[in-house]
Order: C-alpha cells, then sequence, then structure tokens
C-alpha cells in the first residue's frame, strides 16, 4: 500500500480540499500511541490495519516513531459526494486498527471511521502488562453511526412529564440572606 501521496507524507495540518478542489475516493491515518500510566509515547508500536470483516490480510503495517506517531497513510473511503447528499450511502469507510508493543496489552480498535479528504488521527493508550496476570487485550468496538444502522426504535415518551416537588423555591427576585455581609471597597483620589 503506498503509504505516501505523490512521494510525499501529507501534512496533517493542510487537508488535500486545500490542496486540490477534485478530492478523490481516499482520506488519511495517523496513529499516536501513548502509555496509559506515564502518558508518554509508545516507541515501536506496531499497528495493523485490516477491514472490518477480520480478514486476516493486513491494509497496512505501521510503526510508531520517537514521538509515538505513526507516518500518515492514505485509505480508500467514498466518493466525498456521499456526505453531501442526506440520508445517501454511508459517507465514511471503516477499517480495524491492531496495536502491539512490548511491555503493553494489546489494544483491537474495531469501527476507526475514515472520511474522504481528511486526517483521522486515532489516539490509543496502552496499559502496561503486569507480569503476574495473564495475556489480555483491550477490544474497542466503535458501533456504526444511528444514520446507518438498523438500531431498535426508540421508546415514546411524553413530551410534557410530570416532576416530583422538591420543596425548594425559585423566587422571582434576588434574595441575600441574613447574617451575609458586604465589604465596600473604594479607592481614594
Amino acid at each position: 500500500m503506498d503509504t505516501t501521496t505523490n512521494g510525499q507524507t501529507p501534512d496533517i495540518n493542510e487537508t488535500p480540499m486545500q490542496k486540490n478542489d477534485n478530492i478523490s475516493n481516499v482520506g488519511y491515518f495517523q496513529a499516536f500511541v501513548t502509555s496509559s500510566v506515564s502518558g508518554r509515547p509508545v516507541e515501536n508500536a506496531s499497528i495493523e490495519i485490516t477491514y472490518p470483516d477480520f480478514s486476516d490480510s493486513a491494509i497496512d503495517n505501521l510503526t510508531t516513531d520517537s514521538s509515538g506517531k505513526t507516518p500518515v497513510i492514505t485509505l480508500r473511503t467514498p466518493p466525498l459526494q456521499y456526505s453531501m447528499t442526506p440520508l445517501s450511502n454511508q459517507p465514511y469507510s471503516v477499517y480495524n486498527v491492531l496495536v502491539r508493543a512490548r511491555g503493553y496489552e494489546e489494544v483491537e480498535i474495531a469501527g476507526t471511521e475514515i472520511l474522504p479528504g481528511e486526517t483521522s488521527i486515532q489516539n490509543i493508550s496502552l496499559i502496561p502488562i503486569d507480569e503476574n496476570e495473564p495475556e489480555s487485550a483491550e477490544v474497542f468496538v466503535i458501533p456504526p453511526h444511528t444514520l446507518y444502522a438498523e438500531y431498535p426504535p426508540k421508546i415514546p415518551e411524553d413530551e410534557i412529564k410530570e416532576t416530583n416537588e422538591s420543596g425548594e423555591v425559585v423566587l422571582s427576585r434576588v434574595v441575600i440572606p441574613d447574617g451575609v455581609r458586604f465589604l465596600h471597597f473604594f479607592s481614594i483620589r
């Protein structure tokens, strides 16, 4: 997979829309990996990006640098026009991200969304492994957006709900309780 755009890594502060009004069907992805204990960047963490069907074939494999960041890579997305039409097709792509680093629990993020022409930065906080506990992995599932997935219907509710009286009273004007004193400051000219 090509991890650059025209031979250069894209600047995450400048979106392709600013460079070119002709956005193709690509978005950008970068991971930022830190330790959950110290907050310091995790160097040499391995990031594997796959399609959401949990296939064994990786789309791309990345490694973090000393600042805990991966290079910005290009990933396929639906056409930008999908996001311009209400209730049309899903306007973003979904990928799974698996993060491994020596001395830390694995983290899997299912459902990372990539929009056309935008850079998605996935912040990942890794938990150090306790040598006395069995290996485990954290799994985060980002559910589909409510516009593009089937969810049960909302339970109907009354528009106006009765409230229980709490005994508190709301006054029509500001009242300062007895015993509260004010200090008057004035300046001498």
